[in-house]
């Protein structure tokens, strides 16, 4: 049954109306780090990967989107016929999400999987524009509903890549200018309302997702030479392990695979990435390579292999499939993968539900590795699954592994743990891991995907003690006799670490081995007690007395009241081969203590102890809000999406009326409300209303109309007679007094669709303590080319107007000359005749918020002079050329800039020779070389310009960034990252970085081949804060034409500024040598370099040859022995 939808713990939320722009995967659950010597890309260090990246949605518009340092970024290009869409943006946990109205109604409902609308997890998962759009459908029982399913998607330009008919799924793909004809297929619209509704074969529409695929010592722990001894090593049982493949060479396991089967588009089953072999040694390996050293938990069972990851990722049709497949051949089914989870059930986890009901067969499945509290993942998330946590050597919990509860409802997950750091397995000889120091046969590696498999081996060893038992009563034995660690809670740990020795040695279970008994609402005045009842099963040859006790902890940690829990009878007799029941209760009204309670139900009787876990929330003082939201027309507004903001605790959530109408438990005392209403008008459009009610105190149950009719018009005159508006937005950011807060945003072709509402009583300023409320009013005004669209425009005006406290209702803009600055754009490029490129212009107030910015393109080589608005703004620009299929190939980001009201300015773009820069650090995008305690992080964008403000990225290139101490490798990141992190031994050691990046294939004709490297020493760092490390950018600045030429046959000066990383130590340069090839790099000739007045800036000479190319090389060394190298094949031409 679907769980309830959660309420977002902090959210933003954006509405875009796009009239404005005319016509255009899960992971396997290794920890962050999984082995000593490895890195992660793209971590969480202070510097990101700044792509604009672009993604298709399943209706076919497409979404680039981007973090910039005032906010967030946002463009959308409506899909063909499209145009006249809204779309509304809203973040939750990290994740940016972009819905079109005509989808909002399924996704509430959850027709649709709202993970085809999440940008974010899109773009991570590599589903970008340029490999469409993955889907899952299920269709509906019936006879030929399959059938015209297939032909419906084929009619639409889409592929079947999958049909799984046990489980009535059909997996989809379609090519992004595919993907809006195959909506209209999937789709349809309901006669009477016009809204959209799944065709008549359609159940359900999901994507298919990547997941992620998450030793002597650890074997011991769980007591498996215990069951060992006692003659369970696994023998007779089969045990499926869904991975990455698996190297069956291996002395390990060559014994024990008996089957396998690959689901994936890989050609075999080859593990290239070590995952599976590692994991399915841990199930099974009989230590053959290391003279039984590295034994698996089962070495008795038998390995059925399927093979469902590559090295991107887990595809869910994939994974399916080999669930499909492995659940009736095998007890047991290991899954170290996963995903992220959401409300609601998706396809894995209907699926584990569905198999393990069917064929009894028991999933043990990986909680994940985010660390994170209320974040375990899919599909350990499934009711049925045996989600496992990871401990270390101690039985304390990692600082990875996944913590619950679920998701949407509080029940207890993960429900049980198993050790998961630095676990010495076997590895693929085929895999690039590294092995441990005394045996090239083994590799070590951390992650609740190391953890899983111990829990899988242990199931086997119970499941050839018990071959009558299901897989659910393998799950009670496991949980019911696993050893909790009391510092733990039951959402971090659920019943415990499993304990073979123990589940193997005692034969009663009892059902449901966990006990999620929800939350009791407040007032609790009214609370009843709860009841559940608990079966103790018995499998032994004897009558067994249990002693039944219960204990129990507090919000605080403390002992939960007397009479919270109580379980009768107290003493119970399970009679040999039978069951008995027990009436467990939870009273919530034995204490005004409100909060969490967890404890365990302990059943006793000599060394018997079975334990189940449970937990109960006697909830805060709350009060239902419901919220009705009208549009113009004072209709329900379907599917609107309301952010509520508790200005007195810094909790923003927010309410989605799939029907216009929401309820939601709030707090006592002071919220905010807004919402954006579209209003169809019968061609097709719509009309925007920005609706707020800035302040608002909740005592009570309270009812709140959010009525559009209630909006006033926002205006803004054109700045020239002959100017059309090419985009019209009004941005809201409201902040609590704790620096919490919430932002929206609606755009619009022009302000004749736009109107806002403050539905304040007296529509005044907030009061000092009430945090604030910024809002920006920001207009585009361009020339409109014949066809539309504002193609080489001769003029642009990017204003803005921020108004603070109070809605900008009744509000009406001019752009006065001493209020704006005329900025000259110059862009170079060395293939002035290739397409087009935008310059996306972003304005932040001081206070940040979430910024639009109009879709208007150019020859990406020329001029453009643009107007700014220039009181109380910064602007983050964004320089995007396009290839000749419109997508984006090369992208430079401005750090954000601020211009003076009144002035002049000029700005250069893609002014080469191009290399890596450390810019200022107020852009998002600066690269930086940075180390915390043992944490050493780098962030090496290879493409920027001069400009010290600007980084940049060429997209499709071929390249990689490798990171040596003391001469042993300790990273090695492909492309597209230049950037990550990872542990670093605390002795301060020298370091080598280096970065390479070969773009020629692409087509430019300068900066084709850049290379740079710099050595260091560093040591541990103390404080909190990130410590930037002595590295220097060598920037060579020689003035070019904009087609990236010099003059040939003649004497050229060569400036050459040496640019420190910001914060780093300063050193002075003691040397720079600098050389010049005219053949691409085969043959160097140094050149003399000498010293200005500036002990940052030198000078060269150089006598260019009368045609060709000038490659540059560079050296510097500086007082501290610190080096920076830089080559620049191409660097410019000569004609």
């Amino acid at each position: 049954m679907p769980r309830p939808r959660r309420a977002a713990g902090c959210l933003v939320l954006l509405t875009l109306t796009l009239s404005v722009l005319p016509g255009q995967a899960p992971s396997a659950a290794t920890s962050p780090s999984t082995s000593t010597s490895l890195w992660e890309p793209g971590g969480t260090a202070p510097a990101t990967a700044p792509a604009v990246r672009t993604v298709t949605l399943l209706t076919g518009d497409q979404v680039a989107v981007a973090e910039a340092e005032a906010g967030d970024t946002v463009s959308v290009t409506p899909g063909e016929g499209r145009e006249r869409l809204a779309f509304t943006r809203y973040e939750d946990s990290g994740h940016q999400y972009v819905v079109p109205d005509d989808a909002l109604a399924l996704v509430a409902s959850g027709a649709l999987d709202r993970r085809l609308f999440d940008v974010t997890g899109l773009a991570d998962a590599g589903y970008d524009t340029a490999h469409g759009v993955p889907l899952i459908v299920k269709y509906r029982a019936g006879e030929g509903s399959s059938g015209r399913l297939r032909a419906g998607v084929r009619a639409a330009g889409a592929r079947v890549t999958r049909t799984l008919p046990g489980l009535r799924l059909t997996a989809v793909r379609a090519a992004s200018d595919a993907a809006t004809p195959l909506w209209d297929e999937l789709t349809e619209r309901d006669a009477d309302s016009g809204e959209r509704e799944l065709a008549a074969d359609v159940a359900r529409v999901w994507l298919d997702a990547r997941l992620t695929v998450s030793d002597d010592v650890s074997v011991r722990q769980i007591g498996a030479p215990a069951a060992w001894e006692a003659g369970y090593t696994g023998t007779g049982v089969k045990v499926a392990v869904l991975d990455t493949g698996v190297d069956d060479t291996h002395p390990d396991i060559a014994t024990r695979v008996v089957e396998k089967e690959n689901f994936t588009t890989a050609p075999d089953t080859t593990d290239l990435v070590g995952h599976g072999t590692h994991v399915a040694s841990i199930v099974a390996g009989d230590g053959a390579a290391s003279a039984g050293r590295y034994t698996g938990v089962a070495p008795g069972a038998s390995l059925l292999v399927g093979k469902v990851c590559v090295d991107r990722g887990c595809e869910e049709s994939a994974i399916l499939a080999g669930m499909e497949w492995a659940a009736p051949r095998a007890r047991v089914v290991n899954m170290s993968l996963s995903g992220a989870d959401a409300p609601g059930t998706d396809p894995l986890e209907e699926a584990v539900d569905t198999l393990s009901a069917k064929f009894g067969t028991l999933f043990a499945v990986a909680a994940g590795n985010s660390g994170r509290d209320q974040d375990v993942r899919s599909p350990a998330s499934a009711d049925a699954a045996l989600a496992v946590g990871a401990v270390d050597a101690d039985d304390a919990l990692t600082d990875f592994s996944s913590r619950g509860p679920r998701v949407g409802d509080g029940v207890i997950k993960p429900d049980i743990t198993a050790p998961g750091e630095a676990i010495v397995a076997a590895r693929s000889q085929d895999s690039d891991l590294e092995p441990v120091a005394d045996n090239p046969a083994y590799t070590p590696l951390s992650g609740t995907s190391m953890a899983t498999p111990h829990v899988a081996g242990a199931a086997a060893l119970l499941a050839q003690r018990h071959p009558d038992w299901t897989g659910e009563r393998l799950k009670q034995a496991l949980m019911g006799s696993a050893k909790p660690n009391p510092a733990l809670s039951v959402h971090a740990q659920g019943a415990g670490r499993v304990d073979i020795a123990r589940a193997v040695g005692q034969d009663v279970t009892v059902s449901p081995p966990s006990l999620s008994l929800g939350t009791h609402s407040w007032p609790h005045d009214d609370d009843r007690p709860l009841t559940r009842t608990l079966t103790y099963r018995n499998s032994g040859p004897t009558d067994l007395t249990l002693d039944l006790t219960t204990t129990a902890t507090g919000p605080d940690g403390s002992a939960a009241p007397d009479g919270l829990f109580t379980v009768a009878p107290a003493r119970l007799t399970v009679p040999a081969g039978g069951a008995a029941e027990a009436v467990l209760t939870a009273d919530t009204r034995v204490d005004s203590v409100t909060g969490l309670f967890t404890g365990a139900v302990l059943a006793r009787a000599g060394d018997t102890t079975v334990r189940g876990v449970l937990a109960v929330t006697k909830a805060h003082e709350t009060h239902p809000l419901t919220v009705k939201v009208l549009d113009r027309d004072g209709r329900p507004a379907a599917g609107s999406f309301v952010n509520v903001l508790d200005i007195d605790r810094g909790e923003g959530r927010y309410v989605y009326g799939a029907q216009g109408t929401g309820t939601v438990e709030v707090r006592p005392g002071r919220h905010h409300l807004d919402v954006h209403v579209a209003t169809a008008a019968p061609d097709g459009s719509y009309d925007h209303t920005v609706v707020a009610l800035p302040l608002k105190r909740i005592t009570g149950a309270e009812t709140i109309v959010l009525d559009a009719r209630e909006g006033r018009p926002v205006t803004v005159a054109p700045p020239r007679k002959d100017a059309t508006s090419a985009l019209a937005a009004v941005s809201l950011l409201r902040t609590t007094p704790s620096g919490a807060g919430v932002s929206s945003l609606v755009t619009a072709g022009s302000f004749a669709r736009l109107q806002t509402a403050d539905l304040s009583a007296g529509k005044g300023r907030l009061p000092a303590d009430a945090g604030t409320l910024t809002a920006v009013v920001r207009s585009s005004w361009a020339k409109q080319a014949p066809d539309g669209t504002f193609t080489d425009t001769p003029y642009d005006y990017e204003l803005a107007w921020v108004v603070r406290g109070r809605m900008p209702t009744d509000f009406h803009g001019r752009a006065r000359r001493g209020d704006l600055t005329k900025v000259t754009h110059t862009f170079h490029n060395d293939r002035p005749d290739e397409p087009t490129a935008g310059l996306w212009t972003y304005a932040f107030p001081p206070e940040g918020g979430t910024a639009p910015s109009p879709d208007i393109k150019f020859r990406a080589a020329g001029k453009r002079t643009v107007h700014y608005s220039a009181r109380g703004l910064t602007w983050t620009l964004v320089y995007n050329r396009l290839n000749s299929r419109g997508q984006s190939e090369f992208q430079q980001w401005g750090a954000p800039v601020g211009f003076a009201a009144g002035g002049k300015d000029g700005l250069r773009w893609g002014h080469g020779p191009l290399g890596p820069s450390f810019a200022d650090q107020r852009s998002r995008t600066y690269g930086s070389v940075r180390r915390q305690g043992d944490t050493l992080m780098f962030h090496t964008p290879p493409f920027a310009d001069q400009d010290p403000g600007h980084t940049g990225f060429s997209l499709g290139d071929s390249g990689r960034t490798r990171l040596w101490r003391e001469g042993k490798l300790l990273a090695d990141v492909p492309y597209p990252f230049y950037d990550a992190q990872g542990p670093v031994p605390a002795a301060e050691s020298s370091y080598r970085l280096e970065t390479s990046v070969d773009r020629g294939g692409q087509g430019y004709l300068t900066s084709t081949s850049v290379r740079a490297a710099w050595t260091f020493r560093s040591g541990r760092t103390d404080g909190g804060g990130w410590t930037a490390l002595p590295v220097t950018a060598i920037r060579f600045t020689p003035e070019l034409r904009q087609d990236e030429s010099a003059r040939a046959g003649h004497r050229m000066t060569l400036p050459v500024e040496l640019r420190r990383q910001p914060g780093a130590p300063e050193s002075a340069v003691r040397d720079l040598s600098v050389e010049v090839s005219y053949d691409d790099g085969a043959t160097w000739t140094a050149v003399d370099v000498r010293r200005t007045g500036d002990p940052a800036r030198w000078r060269a000479e150089l006598r260019n040859p009368r045609g060709g190319f000038a490659s540059l090389r560079a050296k510097s060394v500086d007082a501290d022995g610190n080096t920076a190298e830089y080559t620049v094949i191409r660097a410019y031409r000569l004609r």
